[in-house]
């Protein structure tokens, strides 16, 4: 049975908070993970480009997973330019931030690098397999003349 508080888009709740909730507890398993590594490797610069590698995909795709939770009960298409919205806003954002992080010295570029190719693929994968294997009703039953 759909819960009632999908709107007009059923079906879409439950994958997406089952990716908000697992993206966000694996990814700061791998934050601490890139962290450590980086940390290895090249010091405390290593330490940053880990950590800020890792940091940037997961909050530009749980921006999306989340306006997509806050705006399931409006109709489809207010959904969908929310959606799209966020992702122009992110797209601008994320452009910013590594043209600020382009002359810093503070953080491994190779670190960074590595981080935010692992955390970008590792969250889509995570997000593929969830709502793949997540279960959504087809049709709602019918309640019981009683």
């Amino acid at each position: 049975m759909t819960a009632p508080d999908d709107g007009p888009l059923p079906g879409v709740r439950i994958p997406m908070s089952a990716v908000l909730k697992w993206g966000t507890a694996g990814s700061l398993v791998a934050m601490v993970i890139a962290a450590a590594v980086g940390w290895l490797v090249d010091g405390s610069a290593g330490l940053w480009g880990g950590v800020i590698g890792i940091a940037i995909p997961v909050a530009f795709y749980s921006i999306t997973v989340i306006v997509a939770l806050v705006t399931l009960r409006v109709r489809p298409e207010v959904f969908g330019a929310a959606v799209l919205g966020s992702w122009v806003v992110k797209i601008a954002v994320l452009i910013g931030v590594l043209a600020a992080l382009s002359n810093a010295d503070f953080y491994s570029r190779g670190a960074f690098f590595i981080a935010f190719v692992v955390g970008t693929v590792g969250y889509l994968v995570a997000e593929a397999v969830i709502v793949v294997k997540t279960r959504v009703p087809f049709i709602e039953p019918r309640e019981s003349a009683s």
